[in-house]
């Protein structure tokens, strides 16, 4: 009988492991989107950037990343950022073939290649590589839930991005910001 319990055990634990970035796209794509709270730190070249704010997901071709200083929307291809500010509104295009570090959240899956997932004490350590790119990285999830804990992107020898996610809700749109005297900027083509 324990060898059953163990053999079941065993097999669960496993198919839950190469499942585990299912679920983590299951836990993001939820109706209504998702909102998550995270610390954004980047280090490159010895330079270090910090921020922390609000990521808004409506879906895979929309979403947002607001902080205290700008806002930075992908949506269909366009990027708006706002920078608070300097009170200005730059609009450009995503260059083809371009990813940015919220793809892998959304699970752009023509960009990602996912890795075989450990489990560890803490959830589930997903590893991945971004096609054409020669950058790879880990997703840290819950494993109960597939809830995003953390995000590491490794972009080159001596650049990392890194993504801790503090909290995370039901989805909605991010506050209203009055653009009325922003300077506006059109960068596309």
């Amino acid at each position: 009988m324990k060898k059953w319990i163990f053999f079941i055990l065993i097999l669960s634990l496993s198919l839950a492991q190469s499942d585990s970035y299912t679920q983590f796209l299951v836990y993001m794509n939820q109706p209504g989107g998702r909102v998550l709270t995270l610390d954004f730190f980047q280090d490159q070249y010895g330079e270090r950037y910090e921020s922390s704010g609000a990521f808004y997901y409506m879906g895979e071709s929309l979403y947002s990343f607001d902080a205290l200083d700008q806002r930075i929307t992908f949506k269909n291809g366009e990027i708006t950022t706002i920078n608070k500010i300097e009170k200005q509104i730059i609009y450009d295009q995503t260059i083809p073939g371009e990813v940015t570090v919220f793809d892998i959240l959304t699970g752009k899956s023509d960009v990602i290649d996912i890795g075989e997932s450990i489990f560890e004490k803490s959830g589930f350590k997903i590893p991945f590589t971004l096609k054409d790119w020669e950058m790879k990285g880990i997703i840290r999830t819950q494993s109960s839930n597939g809830k995003p804990i953390s995000i590491t992107l490794i972009t080159g020898e001596e650049s990392e991005i890194r993504i801790h996610i503090t909290s995370s809700t039901i989805g909605k749109e991010p506050p209203i910001i009055d653009l009325h005297n922003f300077e506006s900027i059109d960068l596309r083509e």
